[in-house]
């Protein structure tokens, strides 16, 4: 896998097929393998010249002990962009990826063509969303854990997740390992990583990406929310602010739609990407 060095780390990166660039963009505690294992960049692939890489600390690519805020990932989405010679690009960003790429077409404009959030939660919209600590993504994880005598707490904290699950024993870590599954052990792995590093903290901070920078972007951007998501009223701010946003809902889906719904979302991708790209 061809990696390249940006912003003070290694990232590794894949590309496939020709044509406008499209840049996909995963979550935190993901990797560019969900976009393979879902099948969005084969049927991608045959319009567009298709770019996946592993964010900092993810994945293949360096785990520095610090920059973890959207505003240093777009940083070097930026510098990636740049190495890679690709033109405007169309970004894809599933969850925190959307928080990237949002940041990146505020901040880095001549980079961004136009931003497909899949989703997202902004801290700068955290008034929007009152209930974000306690999302039923959450809700299913700590249920899980809890199977193996691990308590997460009821809201949201990735900080506690990466040291809980560092923290371990081999046969507990085995039993979450069965219960999730062959895909799913490779994002169980990467957790007790990044405990080493100031990701759980830094992934919710607003890092300068504030409601009135998100209202002022003008690039086409379309939010691809799930049938089921804790994000809703996000979907319906970005669609009343921006002055250049639709909306569409994926069904059946409640904040993995790439894998709760993979035909649909795919197909959402795919029709949107045309439209945009003329």
């Amino acid at each position: 896998m061809p990696e390249v060095e940006v912003n003070g780390a290694r990232l590794y990166y894949q590309q496939s097929g020709t044509g406008p660039d499209v840049v996909l963009v995963h979550a935190v505690t993901s990797n560019q393998a969900v976009w393979v294992f879902s099948g969005l960049v084969e049927a991608l692939a045959t319009d567009f010249r298709v770019t996946t890489y592993d964010l900092r600390g993810h994945g293949m690519s360096d785990r520095p002990p610090t920059g973890y805020t959207s505003a240093v990932m777009a940083e070097d989405f930026r510098q990636l962009h740049a190495a890679l010679g690709l033109k405007p690009a169309y970004l894809v960003g599933h969850s925190f990826g959307g928080v990237v790429s949002m940041h990146a077409a505020a901040t880095a404009p001549q980079c961004v063509a136009g931003v497909l959030l899949s989703d997202s939660f902004f801290p700068g919209l955290k008034h929007v969303e009152p209930n974000f600590g306690k999302m039923s993504i959450w809700t299913d994880l700590r249920e899980t854990f809890a199977r193996v005598g691990v308590e997460l707490g009821d809201t949201v904290d990735f900080a506690r997740l990466f040291r809980e699950t560092a923290a371990l024993p081999a046969d507990r870590l085995k039993q979450l390992e069965d219960i999730y599954g062959a895909f799913g052990r490779g994002w169980l792995r990467q957790l007790p990583k990044l405990a080493e590093t100031s990701c759980g903290e830094e992934v919710l901070s607003e890092a300068g990406l504030t409601a009135e920078v998100l209202a002022g972007i003008a690039q086409p951007v379309v939010a691809l929310y799930d049938e089921f998501s804790p994000f809703l009223a996000t979907s319906r701010w970005l669609e009343q602010h921006l002055p250049c946003c639709t909306a569409e809902i994926i069904p059946a889906a409640k904040h993995l739609a790439m894998l709760d719904n993979t035909a649909g979302f795919t197909d959402a991708v795919k029709r949107h990407l045309k439209r945009l790209s003329g």
